[in-house]
């Protein structure tokens, strides 16, 4: 019989053919993830870089650095603000001065919880890490920030209404109240253990609605007083996987300009990547607020050098059950080395 050639594949081949492809997509899914999430944590970093410029533009501008939470009226040569934290002063260096002139031009009198404001609405991009999923963050009209100032490893820091009372200096960027000096506001030269062993500013999960778990970025709420003596306290707030055990609140970077802890600050007590805890369930309650992301292993620092480091979520934390401290080296290890500003204290690698 003639010979006749074959127009098709049989069943066996076209089976052999798919679980080739199959096994080579399982192979490279992977890699093009990490692939991704490398460049995403690049600009991450990147963010934080411009960040650090902008602060030092800032102090070579004012000859101090923004505080962490601006209060009504404050003294001649630097402007007030109802609870703004120090990003609205950096917009002429973070290139926003349009919006910088905006919000001038209403002499900064602006409620940062005023969601119907069309100012508060913008979006500023380079204040978003582009790991962090933005589809159920709170508060969706308003602009958003993953990206936070250091308040040390000051426990009970969040009264921004009395000007923080002292609490929270042990930080980079103090709160200032209405009766305040600009004194307060820290200068380079008060920084006594080096720029370059001190946190600046690091990153923060923005809180998503409805979360439960350490990376939703949200915080354990109504738990009492007795974390301030003993941080470990708010790691029992969380179960193995990191999932909170009781009630959360919405409130870490969901409004980019205000100034209270909870929203845009952060503490270095109990390490990144474990725990936030309230006393309260009001975005002014006091409490631990370590940096988180949704990076692996670790969280983005700016140092003020303006350095960008990747730290360990293993990083030493100490000794967590020490309460908090106002002078002196901080209890808790080289975690709370780096966020203090004068406790003197030898920082090893990390």
């Amino acid at each position: 019989m003639p010979h006749q050639n074959r127009l098709g594949f049989t069943l066996i081949e076209l089976l052999v053919v798919i679980a080739v492809i199959a096994i080579l997509i399982a192979l490279l899914l992977p890699a093009v993830q990490q692939a991704r999430e490398a460049a995403r944590r690049t600009q991450c970093r990147n963010n934080l870089k411009q960040l650090g410029l902008a602060l030092h533009n800032y102090h070579d501008t004012h000859g101090w650095l923004p505080p962490g939470c601006y209060l009504t009226t404050l003294p001649s040569g630097d402007f007030g603000g109802r609870r703004q934290n120090g990003l609205p002063g950096m917009l002429p260096f973070l290139d926003q001065a349009p919006l910088y002139n905006e919000y001038a031009s209403r002499n900064f009198r602006i409620r940062p919880w005023d969601n119907s404001l069309a100012l508060n609405q913008v979006q500023i991009r380079g204040l978003l890490c582009p790991s962090d999923s933005p589809v159920t963050q709170a508060d969706a009209p308003v602009g958003k920030t993953n990206y936070m100032f250091s308040r040390g490893d000051s426990i009970q820091d969040n009264n921004h209404w009395a000007g923080n009372g002292n609490r929270g200096v042990r930080g980079m960027f103090p709160g200032l109240g209405e009766t305040a000096l600009i004194g307060k506001a820290q200068r380079f030269s008060s920084i006594t253990d080096g720029l370059s062993n001190t946190i600046a500013m690091s990153e923060r999960i923005i809180a998503k609605t409805g979360g439960t778990r350490v990376s939703d970025g949200v915080t354990a709420a109504n738990i009492g007083d007795t974390f301030r003596n003993r941080p470990a306290l708010c790691l029992l707030q969380t179960s193995t996987d990191k999932t909170y055990t009781g009630t959360t609140i919405v409130y870490s970077g969901v409004r980019w300009l205000d100034g209270t802890p909870m929203v845009s600050g952060f503490t270095t007590t109990v390490g990144p990547n474990k725990a936030s805890c309230a006393n309260g369930n009001r975005d002014y309650a006091d409490g631990v607020f370590d940096p988180t992301s949704q990076h692996t292993g670790g969280v983005n620092v700016l140092f003020g050098d303006g350095a960008v480091r990747f730290i360990s979520e293993n990083i030493d934390t100490g000794n967590l059950s020490v309460g908090s401290v106002t002078t002196g080296a901080s209890p808790y290890g080289v975690w709370g080395n780096l966020g203090s500003v004068n406790g003197n204290e030898v920082v090893t690698d990390f």
